[in-house]
């Protein structure tokens, strides 16, 4: 497996230099409210770095809507193409489709609408993402961040539904521990995954925390088959309180996660 890790344009050299194999970049960094000739320099400091951007998270923010009473799909189409396009362009081939304030169901909203609508607003996606060779992964969320698809079965079974081939699944071991979901979810999860998201462990270098269980998810990860990007995202919020240079604490993340990618 590769072993990335979710850093911002001001870490990617840090990112480079402790040895990971790529970084994942939040949405907002493609500044799809910004015209070209700015995105131009985006691009350019990103395709210089030295390492590279494989994939993007934050896919719809802004306060886009795509379940409830008030979703305008021409709207969000708009964005996903300039948002996909650019993520293309900057060297990535996955996008997260996590995104819990644009996909949150109204009080009283009926769910069966909600999977509904929220199927057409990723098939829209995998069929913009195709145009761009990127694939989408739907990232199931823990009940504070969505009040629905909280699970990865169930992100397996939204999959299967849509049926499009750049229409994938992501597992996030922070997401599935906070909700209390069994690990033999990602194993029955098995091709469908195409993107891993990992808590950053609680080790020295990084301060106290919770111990999560990497082996045993790892260990799952094996027996679904996956062999693709592992990511490492800053939940619970350990690398937040760190200040530049990163390189040190990065490092240490690495040495400590890399034995589970490599076994």
């Amino acid at each position: 497996m590769k072993l990335g890790l979710c850093t911002a344009v001001e870490g990617l050299a840090d990112a480079a230099d402790a040895g990971f194999d790529f970084v994942e970049m939040s949405g907002p960094v493609l500044a799809p409210d910004k015209d070209e000739a700015d995105f131009a320099l985006i691009r350019k400091r990103i395709l210089a770095a030295p390492i590279k951007v494989e994939a993007f998270n934050g896919f719809l923010f802004g306060g886009f809507k795509v379940t409830g009473p008030a979703v305008n799909l021409e709207v969000v189409r708009r964005h996903m193409e300039i948002v996909l396009r650019r993520a293309a362009e900057a060297g990535a081939s996955i996008m997260v489709f996590g995104s819990g304030g644009a996909r949150t169901l109204p009080a009283g909203f009926p769910a069966d609408r909600g999977w509904s609508q929220l199927a057409d607003a990723a098939r829209l996606a995998a069929d913009i993402a195709d145009q761009h060779g990127l694939t989408i992964v739907m990232e199931p969320l823990f009940k504070r961040g969505c009040n629905f698809f909280n699970h990865v079965d169930q992100g397996a079974a939204f999959v299967d539904r849509v049926g499009h081939p750049r229409l994938r699944l992501l597992a996030d071991l922070f997401h599935m521990e906070q909700e209390q979901e069994p690990l033999a979810d990602i194993a029955a999860a098995g091709k469908r995954l195409a993107h891993i998201h990992l808590a950053t462990p609680a080790i020295p270098a990084t301060g106290p925390g919770k111990a999560y269980d990497f082996p045993g998810f790892f260990a799952a990860l094996r027996q679904a088959g996956y062999t693709g990007r592992v990511s490492v995202e800053d939940n619970p919020g350990l690398l937040a309180e760190k200040k530049a240079p990163w390189r040190d604490v990065y490092r240490a993340i690495w040495e400590y996660l890399t034995p589970f990618c490599r076994a």
